[in-house]
């Protein structure tokens, strides 16, 4: 009984936050709700400024009033919440409360879903579209682009789709380096595989309790994680449903990515969108680096070697006391690749010829760049 009063006060109390929610969002909007919909004797009124202006009036009233009905929802909601925490042990009241939260997701997901479909659909009639360019998409391809392909990558490179999938593994892995940073964890680790010698040894430090603050912190993070992951599911599965856009955008773009023949970049200079035929663009890349003057072939890969000694000078300077935690976390490579070569089209120029491009970004020394840039740049901040 216990547990039936404090499910349903949980669902009236969460759905009754998503009423509000859409509730002001209809106002800021000064969109009214069918609910407020009347009708008048004469018709012509309800054209009228009066009669709009009868209907906000109704809006907040019914906001003024969920309000009220609010506070006594969760007066109440606490008050079982207390009853259920003195009816059983505290080790298990919060596993009872997560398993209510649970059962009642189904129900309140539906509830969120129908609301969230309204907003949108009202966002999609209101929406002002910005006049898009064609212009700047420089086919210098043998592909001929229709409309629709030249309106979507006219867009720019920037330009996103909501993803149909989310990223579980990218967005945990984030909240979990996040709590490593904020606790100590990461510093017992370092201190219990310093002593780690041998294999199998059992140190002192490898038993960590974690506080009541850090346990606190983990579940309030884990809740606001799954809180997260739940919305960003269900935004991009109804925006994906009802947005038409979305999913033209998607098949076109699907379309030019199994076209092997093209490639699709950026210019030299300026925004815009460059298609060129791919055996002419990789052709172009090779009379870069077939240049003696500036490229050199060489017999293997110096990138683990390069990083295996920058990563011992960083250790020697950090176990003198040359260097901080902070940079030495920033500055030590891991996982180093070498820089990677592109080129960008010059449009302007007979012949399109390429300006190439090297991408130091996960290099051997590219966090040791980004440490040193911090420092000059505050140096620099200072003398300013």
């Amino acid at each position: 009984m216990i547990y039936d009063n404090t499910k349903r006060a949980h669902e009236r109390f969460q759905s009754l936050l998503m009423d509000l929610h859409f509730l002001k969002y209809c106002r800021s909007q000064d969109v009214i709700p069918k609910f407020l919909w009347f009708k008048t004797a004469n018709k012509v009124l309800s054209l009228s400024s009066a009669y709009k202006e009868c209907q906000r009036r109704l809006l907040n009233a019914e906001i003024n009033s969920k309000y009220k009905y609010l506070n006594i929802l969760k007066k109440n909601y606490y008050l079982f919440l207390d009853e259920l925490k003195n009816s059983v042990p505290d080790t298990i009241f919060q596993h009872v409360l997560e398993y209510i939260i649970d059962r009642s997701r189904a129900v309140l997901y539906k509830r969120e879903n129908k609301l969230r479909e309204k907003m949108s659909r009202h966002e999609q009639l209101n929406r002002k579209f910005d006049p898009v360019d064609g212009n700047v998409v420089k086919n210098l391809s043998s592909r001929i682009l229709s409309n629709e392909e030249v309106e979507c990558l006219a867009h720019g490179l920037n330009y996103g789709l909501i993803p149909r999938k989310v990223d579980d593994i990218n967005i945990i892995s984030n909240i979990e380096n996040f709590f490593h940073r904020v606790t100590d964890i990461s510093q017992h680790h370092k201190k219990l595989f310093s002593e780690l010698k041998e294999k199998n040894t059992i140190v002192d430090s490898d038993v960590r309790v974690i506080t009541s603050k850090e346990l606190t912190l983990a579940n309030s993070l884990r809740s606001i994680t799954d809180s997260f992951r739940s919305h960003a599911y269900h935004f991009g599965q109804i925006q994906n449903r009802i947005n038409a856009e979305q999913q033209k955008y998607r098949n076109i773009l699907g379309k030019l990515k199994q076209d092997k023949s093209i490639i699709v970049i950026r210019p030299d200079k300026g925004r815009g969108i460059v298609l060129l035929n791919k055996g002419e663009y990789l052709s172009k890349i090779h009379v870069i680096l077939n240049d003696s003057s500036k490229f050199k072939c060489l017999s293997d890969d110096p990138t683990i070697t390069r990083e295996t000694k920058l990563t011992k000078l960083l250790n020697r300077l950090h176990d003198e006391g040359h260097i901080s935690d902070q940079f030495w976390v920033m500055a030590k490579p891991t996982g180093s690749i070498p820089g990677r070569l592109y080129g960008l089209p010059k449009t302007h120029k007979k012949d399109v010829p390429l300006r190439p491009v090297l991408s130091a970004i996960g290099t051997f020394n590219y966090g040791l760049s980004k440490a040193l840039l911090q420092i000059l740049s505050n140096i620099i901040k200072k003398r300013i």
